[in-house]
């Protein structure tokens, strides 16, 4: 989800929405140690047993299946103290053709909001002829001013 005015500075970016998804998937990655983590002991959909599949063989499989490369490690990421490395292994948040972006907000605001993972559904919205009427009985603009 992102305001207008963060969808049209990233439409002066980038020639289309492929080439932003591209862009996203590239940088946006995480360490592979806190995915396998994650999904080892958190994972809601089946419980993995340790003594027939360690921690280690799970992560090698994840590293195996999901693209994981040795990559610097992000800015944000807090390095342990005494830990002189500067790579790690990471993996994709993201997948080609599974964003979905989402223009709404304050327009005053600058705020985006990424949710990586799961899937998502369009639904497609017929508002009554008279929209633009009923709006105004409302006090708002016509649905062509919030047009990108």
């Amino acid at each position: 989800m992102m305001t207008e005015p963060i969808a049209r500075i990233l439409s002066q970016k980038y020639s289309d929405f492929d080439s932003l998804e591209a862009t996203l998937i590239a940088t946006s990655r995480r360490p592979l140690y806190e995915r396998t983590f994650t999904n080892y002991f958190a994972n809601p959909g089946s419980r993995i047993e340790p003594e027939k599949f360690p921690f280690s063989r799970y992560e090698k499989r994840i590293q195996r299946t999901e693209d994981a490369a040795l990559t610097d490690i992000p800015a944000w990421y807090a390095v342990p103290e005494g830990c002189d490395e500067d790579k790690m292994m990471t993996i994709p948040v993201m997948q080609p053709g599974m964003t979905a972006m989402i223009i709404t907000g304050d327009a005053a605001r600058n705020k985006v909001q990424i949710m990586p993972g799961g899937g998502y559904s369009t639904v497609k919205i017929v508002l009554p002829e008279d929209w633009d009427n009923l709006m105004a009985q409302k006090g708002y603009a016509p649905l062509s001013a919030f047009y990108l």
